[in-house]
């Protein structure tokens, strides 16, 4: 149940710290707008830029390139750099963000009047470095920001430190910390009307850290994050919280209580039309009913539960089985409205439907025994290809948690003695070295495991994979990319990956072709992705090893998908490859 909790915690923390102050100024767009071109009012250019961020990043682009050319105050500066992060986080460009807020660090230190900001700088970074998935440091910057806000007397901003840390110890499983820090963040609250929501993002963390374990304990925390979640919203929240609240009470055995919420949150969700919602809530739903005894009502979910599986989930069952199915149903709603009537068929209809029941358990038995050969057969070699890539990963990882972390940190402290030393230009030098030292690092960490394909996704990973062929080499990449984040998990976004990684590499060491033609398309049910280029091709009669194809060949077989290759000698390369959303 926690995993829930863990993936969402990135998107709770990088709200409450980042897009409350944006969105404040969205309103009055306008009228900013007015005042900053009749007299280029520094402090609205900067209202603009947060305002237009998470809305028209070519609008925030603009008014930052016109603030910054104003001469600017210390305060005005800062405020500047803020809107800059903000901007970048907002955009995906993490990195750059993080590098911005850290230089920002750098001019707050030792400002007494702006503790309170470095706090604030503090948090951010640490929520970027839990977008960026690295726990351990984003607890250390949180942490830095807890202290300030503890030696500074600033009790007001004291529960967003201690929110955000308790979901950093969730993502590292640390319940026993996480409900600590929760707990400290409440007892901080201050009862302002601005803390409401994350007031009710607290005790529904709790109520969640204590379900299954202090059921009691769950059932407060839930209610009261209930009360606060009927008035302030969004229905998602509400939906999520009764749910939780109803697996308390059957934990409980309480489940005559369970079963109105439960059948309350039915109604919620349907504007979503989400499956897996509706799944959810039939699956308890049944658990409730069979609590309570009523067996047909239990039954009629768990009908309506597999119903909404085999919808969205079988539809490329063959055309046997949706038969046999369809006549079992048939049959048995025939036996229960003549079953009163008609005793005498009685016997003769339990028989044909047990006979029905047995055919169906031979088809599915068949295809789960021939799911589990072909799953057999790609074994040995998916576990070759995967671990292969999750070294790729550690070794990136070391790089960067390791080395590039280290020239940060020793960067940032001989900042410290820039004033102390007297050779400027050779400790700038020495500055920039470590610099290029570090953009090594990421160099090398990035060719082992793409950064962008763990950060914004397989379309934007392979868009800069072009992008890096066309900025060093003469070839033009033509593409066109039809992608729906998440219809494929990590494992098999990388494998698609390394896929165009290897076509493209192909192309550039033997093809001598000068285009590239790229189009990846959504079908019913799988992606097409058709690959060309106009180079001198080859003979695939006489071609079964080099060229990657074995590598290719052994990619698209772990997906489940298929491969196709059109290609003579002079006459260019055309590749085909589908591969179904679900290949487990």
């Amino acid at each position: 149940m926690l995993s829930f909790f863990k993936y969402i915690s990135i998107g709770i923390v990088f709200v409450a710290m980042i897009s409350g102050p944006i969105w404040a100024q969205t309103s009055s767009v306008d009228s900013l707008k007015n005042v900053f071109n009749r007299s280029k009012d520094i402090n609205t250019g900067i209202e603009l830029i947060r305002a237009f961020s998470p809305i028209n990043p070519d609008s925030a682009v603009y008014y930052l390139r016109q603030t910054e050319l104003q001469d600017l105050s210390e305060e005005q500066k800062i405020n500047l750099e803020k809107a800059r992060a903000g901007f970048l986080s907002l955009t995906s460009k993490y990195d750059s963000a993080v590098k911005v807020y850290t230089e920002l660090l750098i001019l707050l230190e030792d400002k007494q009047g702006y503790k309170s900001t470095e706090a604030e700088v503090l948090d951010n970074i640490g929520s970027l470095y839990l977008t960026l998935r690295e726990p351990t440091q984003a607890i250390d910057f949180l942490n830095r920001s807890r202290k300030i806000r503890e030696e500074n007397g600033l009790k007001s901003e004291l529960p967003k430190s201690y929110y955000a840390l308790g979901n950093v110890h969730l993502r590292l499983s640390q319940r026993t910390q996480a409900i600590e820090s929760y707990k400290k963040a409440l007892e901080a609250l201050n009862g302002d009307k601005e803390q409401q929501v994350l007031k009710a993002n607290i005790n529904y963390m709790l109520g969640a850290n204590y379900s299954g374990i202090k059921n009691d304990s769950a059932l407060f925390y839930l209610t009261k994050a209930k009360t606060l979640y009927d008035s302030l919203g969004p229905p998602q929240s509400q939906v999520q919280v009764g749910t939780e609240i109803a697996k308390v009470m059957m934990y409980q055995g309480n489940y005559a209580q369970a079963i109105p919420v439960l059948e309350k949150n039915l109604i919620q969700i349907e504007p979503f039309k989400d499956w897996q919602q509706y799944f959810s809530a039939y699956t308890n739903l049944t658990k409730a009913y069979e609590g309570i005894g009523d067996y047909k009502k239990a039954l009629a979910y768990q009908k309506l539960k597999y119903d909404t599986v085999v919808t969205f989930l079988t539809k490329q069952q063959t055309q046997s089985v949706a038969k046999i199915t369809e006549d079992y149903r048939t049959d048995k709603q025939l036996d229960e409205a003549e079953e009163t009537a008609f005793f005498a068929t009685q016997r003769a209809k339990i028989y044909g439907a047990v006979v029905i029941a047995l055919i169906l358990m031979l088809i599915i038995s068949y295809l789960l025994f021939t799911r589990a050969i072909q799953k057999k057969k790609l074994e040995n070699l998916r576990a070759m290809i995967i671990g292969e890539e999750n070294e790729r990963k550690r070794v990136a990882k070391d790089l960067h948690d390791g080395i590039g972390v280290l020239l940060t940190s020793v960067k940032l402290r001989l900042t410290n003695f820039e004033d102390k030393v007297e050779d400027k230009s050779g400790f700038q030098n020495s500055l920039l070295q470590i610099d290029n030292a570090c953009t090594e690092v990421r160099r090398i960490s990035h060719n082992m495991v793409p950064a962008s394909l763990t950060k914004l996704g397989l379309a934007e990973s392979m868009l800069d994979l072009f992008d890096t062929v066309q900025a060093s080499t003469d070839i033009k990449i033509q593409e066109k990319l039809e992608y729906s984040e998440g219809d494929f998990d990590e494992s098999s976004e990388v494998l698609i990956y390394r896929i165009l990684q290897e076509l493209v590499n192909n192309t550039l060491k033997y093809s001598k072709a000068n285009t590239i033609q790229v189009e990846m398309k959504k079908l019913r049910g799988e992606y097409q992705i058709d690959y060309k280029d106009n180079g001198i091709g080859f003979d695939k009669a006489t071609t079964k090893k080099g060229l990657g194809l074995k590598s290719i060949a052994s990619r698209v077989d772990i997906l489940r998908g298929k491969l196709s290759i059109d290609s003579a000698g002079g006459a260019g390369v055309n590749f085909r490859i589908t591969i179904p959303t679900r290949h487990e």
